[in-house]
Parts: structure tokens; sequence; C-alpha cells
């Protein structure tokens, strides 16, 4: 298993030719919906929802959005995750059957909203308001996104209620504004993906340790233009965002219950009754044999979910919000999603192709993958923890080609973040094509938090790989577990030629950053 650039090269000219720029259609989301509707009803086909089209994005379509981006933070679940400060099959089962409620009562209450379901990554949830369409009714879709919070908040308090082991805080945030919609998946595993601020924002408000609804300058300052000074994010008070709830529910004759609290109690009943949510479900493990790219999703519901030792990879596009958002202003979006194909296929194809791992999902810009290496009984933890470094270095040196191969990301960089550990995988939520597939564990989360305090040209490890992996990997990553520029022939070289037994000794002091630059400059001489 390894990378090779002119195999690379020879992909990432592929990729171009697939999803070439000038067949990227640019569609408004009023259009594009219009449009879905119409090929539909002459077909004699079930007409889809607006949001219903969203998740039947052509390859070579982006859709230009303005909505309200809602991002759920379930604050609860890294202590869900662990028994007396240990991962057991016991806590891993669950933090499974804790995700797998809160994603379907989640969707039973999108649907009731009529809001599009983006994503469910851990603990975090995303769903964007199209509705209303137009710019003018953004302050109608802004009443909608609070209103949909206030009730997520409402129906996560009554599902701990009725099932403890759920109860959890919950942090809300909210942005609103122009966005890109492309497909993000293929072979039964489509979904709609948004880059762009609002969706990123959002995400950003919803981290943190205070509990409570959190709103964007943009978005406080479109629903009350006469607020004054913006001071940063605060707590949207609980009695306002239940009163805007209320009203909200008020006007719409759509709804089953008259009030805001009955319409999410309405929806947690209705997944309770019919699918328990996750209450009953029955979770049961087992090992697969490496390589993991032999995972099939489809064959992963919670009763043969795989859990065993691997090690998580979060590679993240650094920079391309920013990047996106400068398209979307200069009119440049075929160009800019030509490129994110081309990137995100590329990444996604050094796992699979060249290192045997699985890709999870992509998450807008980011790539999460688990590789494993090992037999047919058991996972080596020093070879998985080596073989990530190098499928980071392999992912690096594809970046590195794709800047110099497609245009106008000259600025752009690649964050990686790596972890090692026991680590549940399957299918959570509802059944059939709105299941969301699943890699949770204490090591995926630490690995998206490594990836998170890098630069553009950084790759961090969590302790658990630095601890589990050869010593090399403690001597080239040092105290700080971060490393600058560490593409394929770094790696590659690093592993080789400081080679140290498994257990490092006591007194050897670990290699900086600066001194595996300097040992690597001083190889390539």
């Amino acid at each position: 298993m390894s990378w090779n650039e002119e195999r690379s090269r020879e992909r990432i000219r592929r990729f171009i030719d697939t999803v070439p720029q000038g067949d990227i259609i640019v569609e408004d989301f009023v259009e594009f919906a219009k449009r879905s509707r119409t090929i539909k009803a002459e077909a004699g086909l079930e007409v889809l929802s607006a949001r219903e089209a969203l998740m039947h994005i052509p390859h070579n379509r982006a859709i230009s959005t303005h909505g309200v981006h809602v991002y759920a933070n379930l604050m609860r679940f890294n202590d869900v995750l662990v028994d007396a400060g240990r991962e057991t099959e016991a806590s891993h089962r669950r933090a499974l059957e804790f995700l797998h409620a809160h994603y379907a009562a989640c969707d039973a209450l999108v649907a009731e909203f009529d809001l599009q379901r983006v994503d469910f990554h851990g603990s975090r949830l995303h769903a964007v308001a199209l509705t209303p369409e137009g710019r003018e009714n953004e302050p109608e879709r802004i009443r909608k996104g609070i209103a949909f919070a206030a009730a997520f908040q409402e129906l996560v308090d009554k599902l701990g209620d009725e099932y403890p082991q759920f109860a959890t805080p919950v942090r809300i945030g909210l942005d609103s504004g122009p966005a890109v919609a492309i497909d993000g998946g293929k072979s039964g595993e489509h979904e709609p993906l948004f880059v762009g601020s609002p969706a990123n924002h959002a995400a950003k408000l919803a981290s943190g340790d205070e509990p409570g609804l959190f709103v964007s300058e943009r978005l406080n300052r479109v629903r009350e233009p006469n607020a004054g000074f913006y001071q940063g994010p605060r707590p949207f008070a609980t009695h306002a965002a239940l009163e805007v709830l209320d009203e909200y529910v008020g006007r719409r004759p759509i709804f089953e219950a008259g009030s805001g609290l009955e319409v999410a109690l309405t929806a947690t009943r209705r997944v309770i009754s019919e699918d328990k949510a996750g209450a009953t479900t029955s979770f049961s493990f087992h090992y697969h044999s490496p390589p993991l790219k032999t995972i099939e999703f489809i064959k992963l519901p919670p009763s043969n979910a795989v859990r065993m030792p691997m090690a998580s990879v979060f590679a993240d596009v650094d920079g391309f919000t920013a990047y996106i958002d400068r398209a979307i202003a200069r009119g440049q979006i075929a160009e800019a999603v030509a490129n994110l194909h081309v990137i995100r296929a590329e990444m996604a194809a050094v796992v699979r192709d060249d290192f045997a791992g699985r890709k999870i999902r992509f998450i807008g810009d980011c790539v999460h993958a688990v590789i494993a290496d090992g037999s047919a009984t058991a996972v080596n933890a020093v070879d998985t923890v080596r073989l990530a470094v190098m499928t980071a270095g392999g992912i690096r040196s594809s970046f590195d080609l794709c800047r110099r191969m497609l245009p106008g990301i000259d600025e752009l960089g690649i964050a990686i973040g790596i972890d090692f550990g026991e680590t549940p995988v399957c299918r959570l939520g509802l059944r059939g094509e709105g299941s969301v597939r699943a890699a949770t564990s204490r090591a995926t989360c630490i690995s998206e938090a490594e990836q998170q305090r890098c630069d553009g040209s950084e790759t961090a490890v969590g302790e658990r790989a630095l601890a589990a992996g050869p010593a090399v990997v403690r001597q080239v990553f040092g105290a700080d577990r971060k490393v600058r520029n560490l593409n394929y022939a770094n790696a590659g070289m690093l592993m080789g030629t400081l080679a140290a037994p498994h257990a490092a000794p006591r007194a050897a002091e670990p290699l900086r950053a600066h001194e595996v630059e300097r040992t690597m400059r001083a190889h390539a001489r």
C-alpha cells in the first residue's frame, strides 16, 4: 500500500475530465426545485418537495442557495462515550443508542418544519431552512430557523425526560446567507453538502461550553434592523425563542398541534412509538478483517455494527470557506465546485486505493476516513498508526499536485489530524437512504480536534496514536504532536531512516518539528 505521484497525477487528470468546469451548471435553488418538480410531474412520478429535490443533485450541478443554517451540538455526547474514563463495548453501545435516538427524532422534526437535513456528524446536527424561497423572504426563514431550534431544544428535553440515558444540554448556532449546495457522494451515499460561510459560522457558534441558542451578527441584524451594535454571540433568551416558535406554529395550520411545545412532542412521540428512537434498538458488534476499504455500510445496521481498533484521519481544506465566498461574489462558482469535486475525489482515492482505508463521509471540504492494518483476527496498532501517517503524507502530496494542476487554489492548504482507538462503525437514524454513516469514538473526536489545531501545512496526532505507534512517530511528532509539510516522500523517508524499537527509550528526546525539517533537507541532499 503506497502513494505514487504518476498514479495520483493520472487520477487527478481523470477527475478533471469527469467533471470539467465547463460542464458545471450553476442553478438557483428556486429554479432547480421548480424544474425538478416539473420533471417528476411530467413523468407521472411523485412530486418531490423543494427540500427533497436537494437529495438528488446531479453531479454536474451547483445549486446557489440563500438559507438559514442551524447547527445543534449535543453537549453530553463525550460523557456518554466513556465508562469511568474508559471506552467499553457497553459505552459505545450507549453512545450509538444516544445518537440513533436523536438522529431519528431530529429527522422527524425536520420534516415537520420542511427544513433540509444536511448532515449528522457525531454529536452535531446540521439542517437548513430554504423556504419560503427568495431573498426577500429571509426574515421569514430566520423565524422558521429560530422556531425549529427552539422546538429541537424542547424535543431533546422531552426525549431526556422519557429516556434519561438520552438527556443532554444542547448548544445551537444559526447563521443566514448565500451558500452552494452540491452532491456529497455516490453509490447509495448521496446527500447534499453546503459550502460557504453561513454553514461554517453556524458550526462555530454551536461550539462552546455554554448551552443555548446563539445567532450570528447577520441573522440578528436582519431580524432586528434597529437592534444596535452587535456585541458578539450571546444566548438567545429561551422565552423569546419559544415565543417565536409559538407564533410561527400558530400561523401554520399544516401542523397537527396548536403550540410550539406540542409540535416537538408530536414528532418525538411518533419516533418513539414507531421506531423506539433507539431505546430498544439492538446494537451488536463484530470484527472486520482489514483492510477497511471492504466495509459496506449498507450491510451495517445497528444489529451488525463493526467495532475494532482503527486509526481515524480528518483532512480539511484550509481556507476553503473564504475561497468559496469569493467565488460566489465573483461569479466563479463553477470553477470552485469543479475544483472541490476533484480535490475530494482524489483525497478519497488516496484513502481507498493507495492505503485500503474507508472514507466515512465528506463534511463540506473535509474528508473523514478510517484505516487499519492487521490480520483476520487482530489489528496491529503499531502498523496501523504508521499506515495512518503514511496516508496523511499521501493526502498532502496529492493535494500539492491538485494545487499545481487546478486553477485558483494556490492559497489553499490541507490540515490533517490523526488518532487511534477502538471505534464502532455502522448506519444510524432513519432506515434506507435517510440513514447516516457513522464512525464515532474518542479517536474520531480527537482526530477532528487535532485537525482543527493545524494550519494548512500541518499534520497532528492524538496522544493515543502517539503512544500506540512506533517510536519513530513519537520522535517525529515530538511533544507538541505536530509536524509541518509532512508529505508522502518525507513521511516515507522518516519512517524508514529513523527506525527504532516499538518501545521508545525512556530517556530519548522527541525530535522537534524544526529538527524533522532539517533532517529532511539533509537527506534530500
